[in-house]
């Protein structure tokens, strides 16, 4: 063993101060730095290799969804003109004054339909935001009013608006456009449509004819209010309610609610907004009708605040 040891002490050169042990020494450090640096080099080709084959081992922590998801469609159908019109305030705007969805359907059959809904739309998103949704109904009353002495009955358009300020929603609907509500699954109509077929059915149930006649009646779909008469009654939240996580909104004109079935409309909300759209229009097509309406919708996806995907 001393043998061992002065030959470890011994210089390793002549006259030189290393001595043998510190050259092993040395020399086995070296060792040990190459093998840590292949170590290092081959787990970075695995991980690259990881990565062309498509898997990531780095788990991230998901970025979180926007509050709100939205898309639009809107098809001219078999019409020669386009009489729907829709419009959406300013998303950047939505934390400070939350965002209205506004949509409006020309009646055909009337004189300027496009154009009284389209001035409609715009005037509402216009004088958005407001302070008080009880001066809404007001507004829709002066609007409709205004129509009428301009075309005394004989131009108008439906109108349904939805509002979303924080997690509350409120609306405003005139005629037959819908407002439809998806929530884990199952599909709800916010709104009443506003026609003469349950005027008739009123009066069935009071004995003047057969329940089955108010629905066969001719004048069954008319419209019993729009924007163009003289004095209309706006259909709307009295007092706004809460929307939950993952609840979807679809703002549509008959064009889309006429054509589909509830059961088509409801699946199609069960996807992503943008897919929800593709997927009406497709539905739409398919179907395939000979006098097929303008047909426009609004798609709102509500995440809520701190969602994650």
């Amino acid at each position: 063993m001393e043998g061992v040891l002065s030959w470890l002490n011994q210089p390793l050169f002549q006259n030189s101060f290393i001595r043998v042990w510190m050259a092993l020494a040395a020399a086995a450090g070296l060792v040990v730095v190459i093998i840590l640096l292949l170590v290092r080099i081959k787990k970075r080709k695995e991980r690259k290799k990881e990565k062309s084959d498509g898997k990531d081992p780095t788990t991230e922590k998901p970025s979180p969804l926007p509050v709100l998801e939205l898309a639009n469609l809107q098809g001219l159908g078999n019409r020669e003109e386009q009489q729907d019109a829709f419009g959406i305030s300013r998303l950047e705007r939505l934390e400070e004054d939350g965002l209205l969805a506004v949509l409006c359907d020309g009646m055909g059959g009337m004189a300027e339909g496009g154009r009284i809904a389209a001035e409609t739309v715009t005037e509402m998103v216009g004088m958005f935001p407001w302070e008080d949704n009880g001066t809404v109904p007001e507004w829709v009353r002066q609007r409709s009013s205004l129509v009428y002495q301009q075309f005394r009955g004989h131009g108008g358009t439906t109108l349904v608006a939805a509002l979303l300020r924080g997690q509350e929603l409120s609306f405003w609907c005139v005629g037959d456009s819908d407002l439809f509500l998806s929530r884990e699954g199952k599909l709800y109509a916010l709104n009443v449509r506003q026609e003469f077929k349950h005027d008739l059915v009123l009066r069935a149930l009071e004995g003047a004819f057969p329940v089955e006649e108010a629905f066969s009646d001719p004048q069954a779909g008319a419209l019993s209010e729009y924007i163009g008469k003289e004095d209309v009654k706006c259909d709307y939240t009295y007092m706004p309610f809460s929307l939950q996580s993952e609840d979807i909104l679809l703002l549509c004109s008959d064009g889309v609610s006429d054509t589909l079935t509830l059961k088509q409309i409801r699946e199609a909300m069960a996807l992503s907004p943008q897919a929800c759209c593709d997927k009406l229009e497709e539905t739409i097509l398919a179907a395939g009708k000979e006098n097929q309406d303008n047909y426009t919708a609004i798609v709102l996806k509500y995440h809520g605040k701190g969602a994650e995907k």
